[in-house]
């Protein structure tokens, strides 16, 4: 009998089994009793139920023998098996029974319908139970063995454990082997009908020590390519399955395999199962990559064509870095000569797309080697002859992203191959999430072409990205690609970006973000999109905010402080949108800060993080306090020192620099502090031929040096002005010149340097005039400019006048007689030149500045501060040159009076130089905060005359501006040449000679109460109607925009000098006598500036006050006595 049993284990289900010479006496003796066979039958399985272990036995193999020589019907099989099977279950201390029950019922398991009736009768269990009980029984086990892979679909409990024992104490046994691995092969294999059972079984085997028995199995029978083949597959799907701790790459099973692969190439169930284990574990030391090309190019089975592509594939994804060996390998050639010839091998099309899209990203050369060859044409014939296929969609779709990345050739066989319509085609018709992923990928990609990205938008591209955005917003690689592909669609195209706001993109894309807060690169291309969209772009931007984008890209800073894309295009984005609440605008500066610190070392971040702070700063003049209380100014700084070199991250903190000093003494005085000026200076030095860097450095030196002396000097003495110069010949942008005339002018307030860097600044300054005539802009800077630096300076008076600076001023302006401003600072400039001078007077009426002053004067409004400032100067003219108006001014001779009568200037007064504002004294005067409330006239200076003041405007305060525009004055010696002026010409003795008023002038000191009346009128109209009160109507607006910077203030704005901020003592008095309702407390505080007054009769003189003792000047000698 035991031949029997041999062939039936060893062999098939209901083979022919050669019974010469294998029958029994017991066996031919029952036959004679019982010659039928159901009859036998049923006696012997009646035997059973009452056997013992030597009979059950026994009778099972007369029972097998009767069953492999004669035939059962289905009902007598399913009887005869379920009553074995009861009987194995009980008695599974059984061996000999054991073996004998699972030969029988290994021999009728013909088919899937028996196995699964007999798994009813729970035969796996008999096996399993055979296996554990019977271990080390050779016959026992083969057969249990046997059985039990016939039931892979189903529960066998321990039964893979059971297996890997086996296997481990009969290594030797090539038969028992050969059948255990054939069963853990089957069992260990994916199955579609149970996809989740196929980690735990892969699982429990490595458990059970499995990957260390299979080396063994290995090692031991490499010789026979059925086991090698069995065990091959076994690693193959232990290592698909992702189980812990399953074959290592320095695991000698991989080493086995690649031995395994040389000796059977035309193995091809062999191969492919090796070559799954590689593709599985690419990086193990073991594998032969000259095999592996030999077999790729070598080989005609397309199973193995299809798992070598497959390796190509993993490797190029997982080993980025050994990409390069698959194109000198020659694999690329034989990839797509593969495509060619299997065209209707939809897998290998499938995997061979997939394998062009890794291979082509990040790599230009073989890229450029695939296109070439025609890859990308193979691709898209793919996707038309599979025009339904969806999996190849998926991977053509990848490829074609993959092969026109940077690739203007790839990008022109898709534009002459219909390629946009391949591409929306497929997710017009697919449903596969995945599918309108990559087909968001692909256009993403080839939108960087122009005439691509016209054909997408064309073609409907737009409604279907938003289709697919709609529909599958859950999946995060769509919610990737998807923003990907719209923000190339809004990229550099105004169009665009509002074609894409009119179809309501932007709240989908922020639908998107909000549904993946997790998922950086969802987030980052959010951040990528919104910011293309709102680029240039206000309406854009006012729905980012409506649908509540900004908070979504802070959420998004939030998610993923580490990780520094996000980070950097969250803050561009940021930098696109303004407009927004304090509280936002709060949070969000908190972040860019933060990002500027915990990427310190990436220059993209601080690039766009100082954009953020610029477009911040503007917002609300709060946000520059809270950018001071979180040290913004020291990360720009930072940023600036760590990058020196690059140009972007230079460009832009030069641009932050001068957003934070502008107009707030904190940031100013910290940014001086932390050597802005040397920073703006180096940035200058390193990128000379950028545009920007000085451009935007010019900026920052002008805000920085505003009202600073101690900057003004830096600037001077670290050779600042030969680089403003230099920048202002080399920059071919007129913006350049603006601000390079407004560094210049303002460096000139400071008297300490302002004759030591005139020589060099002048003719740089007039050349921009010459230059530019038709500019106005450019005139209007150059003019006050020069009206800076001729105040208070005879020495620059003379140099301008000898450098023909009065004819431009003049030219400038008849030629822009529309420019308030232009007009005002011509004016300034050519009563400053004119000083004391009759020769410059002469030369200015001889430039033609009659009939300029003329249309000056008829072309503005009475009132108007031109008007004032022209009649002022055409006096100063006349009583230097003829001492009458000219004809050409008869008709619009000076008013009936003038702003302050020449009667009420006070006398003589002993010169005395004074410092540059401001003053040295304390550290902390250097920087100033807001204006204190109260009267804002001229200070304590005397400066009744309004053509004497330097700049006023037309409420008499200091039109500061910001770098190019109205001056702020200059250093203490103003005082000195405006009484000089008002007292009437000096004489060789220094006295003033009286200038008697005419009647005409309707004005004395101590005149009636019309004359009074009439004064006050005068004053208003020069500075402004004043309340009974020192406090000033709070009418500063709120902070201009970029375009405004650096430009003059409005009249009742405040930007100038912060000790000009009080009502000179002329004014004070005169306004308390025309008005009795006006108290003591409405005149100059003497502690702020304000001489001290003397009442008494003796010093009324000339019919005006006079000044004895008071506080003179702005310099560093403030709070001391003048002389008398």
């Amino acid at each position: 009998m035991e031949g029997v049993f041999d062939q039936i284990v060893r062999g098939s289900p209901m083979q022919q089994i050669d019974l010469k010479g294998i029958d029994t006496p017991e066996y031919t003796i029952m036959c004679a009793q019982t010659p039928d066979v159901a009859s036998r039958v049923k006696i012997l399985l009646n035997r059973l139920q009452t056997s013992t272990e030597s009979s059950a036995a026994q009778n099972a193999s007369l029972l097998l023998r009767t069953c492999v020589s004669s035939k059962l019907s289905p009902d007598e099989v399913e009887e005869m098996v379920e009553s074995v099977a009861g009987v194995a279950r009980q008695h599974t201390s059984w061996p000999e029974f054991a073996r004998w029950a699972c030969a029988l019922i290994h021999y009728y398991c013909t088919d899937d319908f028996t196995v699964s009736l007999f798994s009813e009768f729970e035969v796996p269990k008999v096996a399993v139970d055979t296996l554990r009980n019977n271990l080390h029984d050779c016959r026992s086990v083969l057969a249990a063995a046997t059985l039990l892979s016939y039931f892979n679909l189903y529960d066998i409990g321990d039964g893979i454990t059971q297996l890997t024992n086996v296997l481990r104490n009969h290594c030797g046994n090539a038969t028992i082997v050969r059948i255990v691995t054939r069963a853990l092969a089957e069992f260990t294999s994916f199955y579609k009908e149970l996809p989740n059972r196929f980690r735990h079984v892969t699982q429990e085997f490595v458990d059970a020590k499995g990957v260390a028995v299979l080396e063994d199995v290995l090692r031991d029978h490499i010789s026979d390519e059925e086991i090698t083949t069995y065990a091959a597959r076994i690693a193959a799907n232990v290592t698909s399955s992702g189980a812990v701790s399953m074959v290592d790459t320095d695991s000698t099973v991989t080493l086995n395999l690649a031995d395994a692969l040389a000796r059977y190439q035309q193995s091809e169930m062999l191969c492919g199962h090796v070559l799954r284990v590689f593709s599985n574990i690419p990086r193990s030391r073991y594998i032969d990559w000259d095999c592996v090309s030999s077999l790729f190019n070598n080989t005609r089975s397309e199973l193995v064509i299809l798992e070598c592509i497959h390796f190509l594939r993993s490797v190029a994804i997982n080993m980025k870095e050994i990409k390069e060996r698959i194109y000198t390998t020659g694999c690329v050639p034989r990839l797509l000569e593969t495509m060619r010839v299997y065209k209707e091998n939809t897998s290998i099309q499938e995997e061979a797309c997939s394998l062009l899209s890794y291979l082509s990203f990040d790599s230009a050369m073989i890229t450029g080697s695939i296109t070439r060859s025609g890859g990308v044409l193979l691709v898209l014939e793919a996707m038309r002859r599979f025009h339904n296929n969806e999996d190849i969609l998926i991977a053509a779709c990848a490829a074609l992203s993959g092969l026109t990345f940077n690739n203007q050739a790839g990008q022109q066989v898709v534009s002459d191959n219909d390629g946009v319509t391949l591409i929306l085609g497929s997710m017009h018709r697919g449903k596969k999430a995945r599918l309108q992923e990559n087909g968001c990928l692909a256009i993403g990609t080839i939108c960087w072409n122009s005439d691509l990205k016209a054909d997408v938008v064309r073609k409907g591209g737009v409604r279907l990205i938003m289709r697919a955005l709609e529909e599958h917003y859950t999946s995060p690689g769509l919610v990737k690609n998807a923003c990907r592909a719209l923000a190339q669609l809004a990229f550099n195209c105004e169009a665009y970006r509002n074609e894409l706001n009119a179809k309501e993109v932007i709240p989908l894309i922020i639908r998107g973000m909000a549904q993946h807060r997790n998922y950086d690169r969802a987030q980052l291309h959010g951040c990528v999109a919104l910011s293309y969209l709102s680029w240039t772009n206000e309406n854009n931007a006012a729905q980012i905010r409506a649908n509540s984008g900004y908070k979504a890209i802070l959420d998004a800073m939030r998610s993923h402080p580490n990780n520094h894309e996000v980070q950097e295009h969250a803050c561009r984005a940021l930098a696109n949108i303004s407009n927004v609440s304090l509280e936002d605008s709060a949070a969000a500066l908190e972040l860019i800060v933060a990002a500027m610190r915990r990427h310190d070392s990436i220059s993209s971040v601080q690039e766009e993080a100082c954009r953020a702070i610029v477009t911040l700063s503007l917002v609300s003049p709060s946000n520059k306090d809270r950018l001071y209380d979180l040290l913004g100014a020291d990360a720009v700084m930072e940023a600036m020192k760590r990058f020196p070199r690059v140009a972007l991250v230079q460009q832009e903190a030069c641009n932050a620099l001068a957003h934070l000093a502008y107009e707030h003494s904190n940031l100013n005085g910290a940014v001086t502090r932390l050597g802005g000026v040397l920073q703006l200076l180096t940035a200058m030095r390193l990128h000379r031929e950028n545009a920007k860097v000085q451009l935007n450095a010019c900026a920052g030196l002008s805000a920085l040096a505003f009202d600073n002396t101690v900057v003004q000097q830096q600037i001077f003495e670290s050779s600042g002005v030969q680089l403003i110069i230099y920048a202002m010949g080399n920059v071919e942008r007129l913006r350049m010149l603006e601000l390079g005339c407004s560094v210049l002018g303002t460096l000139a307030w400071n008297a300490d340097i302002k004759e030591r860097i005139a020589a060099s600044a002048i003719p740089a300054i007039l050349k921009v005039m010459c230059a530019h005539e038709n500019n106005a802009l450019l005139q209007k800077s150059a003019c006050r400019a020069i009206s800076q630096f001729a105040f208070n300076s005879e020495r620059n008076r003379q140099l301008l006048a000898s450098s023909d600076a009065i004819p431009l001023i003049v030219k400038a302006m008849r030629t822009h007689l529309r420019v308030e401003k232009l007009i005002l600072h011509g004016l300034k400039a050519l009563t400053y030149l004119c000083w004391e001078n009759t020769q410059v007077a002469e030369a200015i009426i001889k430039a033609g500045a009659e009939e300029a002053l003329r249309r000056a004067i008829q072309y503005y409004p009475p009132a108007h501060r031109a008007v004032r400032e022209s009649v002022h100067l055409c006096k100063i003219l006349f009583r230097k040159t003829t001492g009458g108006p000219g004809q050409s001014l008869c008709s619009v001779s000076p008013l009936l009076v003038s702003p302050v009568p020449i009667q009420q200037t006070p006398g003589p007064r002993v010169e005395k130089r004074e410092p540059p504002s401001p003053p040295h004294d304390l550290l902390g005067d250097r920087f100033y905060s807001a204006p204190l409330d109260g009267p804002y006239e001229t200070p304590c200076n005397d400066n009744a005359h309004p053509c004497d003041a330097p700049a006023h405007d037309d409420c008499g305060v200091p039109s500061g501006g910001r770098g190019d525009d109205c001056c702020r004055g200059g250093g203490g010696e103003r005082g000195g040449e405006r009484e000089i002026e008002r007292g009437g010409r000096r004489d060789g003795s220094g006295e003033d000679t009286a200038i008697e008023v005419g009647s005409n002038e309707g004005l004395e000191c101590g005149g009636d109460e019309n004359s009074a009346n009439l004064m006050q009128k005068i004053l208003d109209m020069r500075f402004g109607r004043r309340p009974n009160c020192s406090r000033r109507d709070d009418t500063r607006g709120g902070p201009r925009g970029a375009g405004n910077l650096w430009d003059d203030p409005d009249p009742d704005l405040f930007h100038g000098n912060r000790h000009l901020g009080q009502r000179n003592w002329q004014h004070s008095k005169l306004t308390a006598r025309s008005n009795p309702e006006v108290t003591g407390d409405d005149t100059l505080d003497t502690t702020r500036g304000g001489g001290v007054m003397d009442y008494s009769p003796h010093h009324y003189g000339r019919g005006g006050l006079r000044r004895y003792g008071g506080f003179r000047g702005r310099g560093r000698h403030r709070g001391t006595l003048a002389n008398q």
